[in-house]
């Protein structure tokens, strides 16, 4: 079997996280300062509360999450240490809960990624992961994120700012008029983030190649190949 393909970190290679770590530290150190420009008294999102309630009162929980964030990642050569206690990794969360993903060659398509980046590299990281209590409050808060991504304020991402979706980069970047939209409303005729995010083709675009040959698999994801496998055998492994 032949395999082309990446060895490094997927996220970066599909565009989730910025190519570049410095571009990545970069992205922390402004979300770190928006969040402490708000100050002390920042109300938390019920989901970002039951995890704060959870972390307080799980001994075991309690020792993941503080753990994780003061071991050292092995799989990232982070410059300074941009996580600190666990009070301030819920007020990082917290923020992003009001959030769209924006454009441009820095971006950071996941945030709550980006913020766990850290900890996940790390032993105690891997251990809270597969923590099923952890992953539940995770859960929680990514929903209450969807949720707002399924808003109309998230729609402000929508503009033809250099980091807007509108902009010109942008409809170049994305393909736009392959899409069904209208070029004459502010947000091209989309409800919220998460309907523009889940775009439907115009009529005739992308047609799927060779749909009668049972040779030709074709992906059903607009997305970054991860690699590319040839004389794959019906038993095999990957090399």
């Amino acid at each position: 079997m032949t395999q082309i393909g990446f060895g490094g970190d997927v996220r970066r290679q599909a565009g989730w996280l910025p190519a570049s770590q410095e571009a990545l530290e970069r992205w922390l150190t402004g979300h770190r300062q928006r969040v402490e420009a708000r100050g002390k008294d920042i109300e938390l999102h019920p989901a970002v509360v039951d995890f704060q309630r959870l972390i307080a009162s799980d001994p075991v929980v309690g020792m993941y999450v503080s753990r994780m964030i003061d071991e050292v990642p092995k799989s990232r050569s982070y410059s300074k240490r941009h996580l600190e206690d666990p009070d301030q990794l819920l007020g990082l969360i917290n923020e992003v809960l009001t959030m769209a993903p924006e454009f441009g060659d820095e971006k950071v398509t996941l945030p709550l990624g980006a913020i766990l980046d850290w900890a996940m590299g790390t032993s105690a990281g891997f251990a809270a992961f597969r923590d099923p209590r952890i992953n539940a409050a995770l859960k929680k808060i990514l929903m209450a994120w969807c949720d707002y991504l399924n808003s109309p304020e998230s729609l402000y991402v929508l503009n033809d700012s250099p980091s807007g979706w509108t902009s010109d980069a942008a409809r170049q970047a994305i393909g736009i008029e392959q899409y069904q939209h209208d070029p004459t409303d502010p947000h091209w005729g989309f409800t919220s983030w998460n309907d523009f995010f889940t775009r439907r083709f115009r009529d005739g675009a992308r047609p799927v190649a060779a749909p009668d040959d049972d040779n030709v698999i074709v992906s059903a994801c607009e997305s970054t190949p991860f690699s590319i496998r040839t004389d794959v055998k019906r038993r095999d492994e990957s090399g």
